[in-house]
Formats: structure tokens, sequence, C-alpha cells
């Protein structure tokens, strides 16, 4: 630690121990970190109630709000903490601070002491990770190149590659989201495609009996269109309810909405944290178009395939 904080060029360095644990018998990250020297190497934490920890403080614990709220405690109540869900030690919460986010590791993370993170994980004198910055931005990479020689136990990271690695998980995704969406859109068409087939099958008579009395080709292409359109329609508006339905209720089936409460492991323990999606304006237009459109497409085939009838042979469908 003091060799990296004595390298030219690092304005501020801080040591963590990151390790997994239980508070209030629930499972949490668990951070432990050097409040002297920790906001000096990072933007610290947003608290939003209480205060941070201070090197002079003993058994205290700042918790992420999501998690708080999970257990149902605030500034100074006491929850135990510990490696074990049962057991532990007593600490006090000083403080609760926003994530930025209500699912994954940091809606589920309490802040200790780097001592107190050290004796819950047995690994005394011992960090994971050391926080640098830079008293230049524009020499990260030489400093993190100089950094890492200084021992072949060392491997110095800079925050832009963890901004190039979430920009390619962000961009897979996206392109993984589109496809299953262009696929339920296809799979969606071959749907209409196929129910309005039946359709025409099943109503060879009633086709015939329309051109026999006068319709005419056009007359009978604009109709099955319009069903064809509705279809659509109706399925747009069935994805906005599915959809509006599982906005509502997955957010109380994880996360510190769960049910059971507890601190957010849902009722069936798959989430680690809330799980909140949202519905937007521009989604409910946008399903309403796209349903519209694809009954509308998906529909063409089938109504001209109706308008072809021979009136005659039609009539003598059974």
């Amino acid at each position: 630690m003091s060799e990296i904080g004595n390298v030219t060029g690092v304005f501020a360095a801080s040591p963590q121990l990151v390790t997994t644990g239980y508070v209030a018998g629930n499972s949490a990250f668990i951070y432990g970190i050097d409040p002297s020297t920790y906001s000096n190497a990072t933007n610290g934490l947003n608290i939003v109630s209480g205060s941070n920890l201070t090197s002079s403080a003993g058994l205290d614990v700042v918790l992420a709000k999501p998690l708080a709220d999970g257990l149902g405690v605030g500034v100074g109540s006491v929850v135990t903490l510990g490696a074990e869900a049962t057991g532990g030690a007593n600490y006090t919460v000083v403080g609760v601070f926003d994530p930025g986010s209500t699912f994954g590791a940091s809606a589920r993370s309490a802040y200790v002491q780097l001592n107190n993170a050290q004796e819950i994980d047995n690994q005394t004198g011992k960090v994971t990770e050391i926080y640098v910055k830079a008293t230049n931005p524009s020499g990260v990479g030489a400093l993190a190149t100089e950094i890492g020689s200084i021992s072949t136990g060392i491997r110095a990271v800079t925050s832009a590659s963890f901004t190039n690695a979430a920009s390619t998980l962000s961009g897979t995704l996206t392109a993984f989201f589109t496809v299953i969406g262009l696929v339920a859109l296809i799979a969606g068409g071959f749907g209409v495609i196929n129910t309005m087939m039946m359709s025409i099958t099943e109503r060879t008579r009633e086709i015939g009996t329309m051109r026999a009395i006068g319709a005419s080709a056009g007359y009978v292409l604009k109709s099955f269109l319009t069903e064809a359109f509705m279809i659509g329609l109706v399925g747009g508006v069935a994805g906005i309810l599915i959809g509006g339905i599982v906005v509502f209720v997955l957010p109380h089936l994880s996360g510190s909405g769960a049910a059971g409460g507890g601190g957010g492991g849902g009722p069936f323990g798959l989430f680690s944290g809330a799980l909140t999606p949202a519905l937007t304006l521009n989604d409910l237009g946008l399903s309403f178009v796209l349903g519209a459109a694809i009954g509308g497409l998906a529909g063409v085939y089938p109504a001209w395939r109706a308008s072809r009838l021979d009136p005659a042979e039609a009539l003598r469908h059974v």
C-alpha cells in the first residue's frame, strides 16, 4: 500500500477488501474500507441518511438503501453482521447510501471499516484491491503500467477498461434482445398468416356467396386485410397489458420489494436485488404500431388468396 502511495503521479490511494457475508441473516457484499483515504481516492458514497464511516468508529456499518429498506432498518438500528447467516457481531447503522441501482451487488452492499471486514473474512492484513487516483488524468495509462510493475502480484486496471467492458456487454445484450424481438415478431407474423389461412379455408363458401351477390375482389381483399390488421392490433394490446402486469408485479417478487421482506431475495430466492423494469409511452406506441403493422403485412397473402377465389368453385365447397 505504501509503495503504491509513493509512486509519482499518485494523488491518493485507498485499500479495500471485498467479501461476502450476512447482514441480519441476509446475504450481502461486505466492503471493508479505510475511511480516512476512501473519499480522497474515490467519489465516496452518496449518503442519503446519516453519515459516512469515520476512522474512530468501532462496529459501525453503512448500508445500501435497497438493503436497508428490505431489512426495515435505518440510521441508529443495530444489525448482526458476519460470515455466517447466524451469529456475528452487532453493528450500528450510521448511514444509508444510494447505490444508484436497485439490482446487483451494489444494491446489497454494506460498508464497514477495513479491519472489521478482514476479521469477518479471516484475512487479517490483506486487501482485495486498492483504489488509486492520479494527479493527472491523462497519465492514467502510464501510471497503471508503473504500478503493475511494482510486484508480480499486482494487476493495475484503469476505469476506462471497465467502461469498455460495460459498453461491450451493453452492446451484446442489445443485440441479443433485438434478435429475440425479431424472432417474436416473425413468429407472430406466421401466427397471423396461419390464422387467416385457416379462416379462409373455413369460410370458403361465405366468400363464394359474397362474390356471387356482387362483392368485388377488392372488397374481399379489404375485408380480410382489415381482419388481419385487427388481429395484430389486439395482439399489441394484449402484449401491453401483459407487459404492464409484469412491470407492476416483478418489483414485488424481487429485491427489497419481495413479499417476504428480509432483504430482497424474492419469494423464491432467485434475485439479489430488485428488478424495476419501466414501461414508457414510447413503448406503448411502438407496441401498437408493430402489432398493427405485423398483422397487416402478414394478412396480405391470405387476403389476396381469398380475393382470388373463383365464386363458382367457392360455392361448391362444403
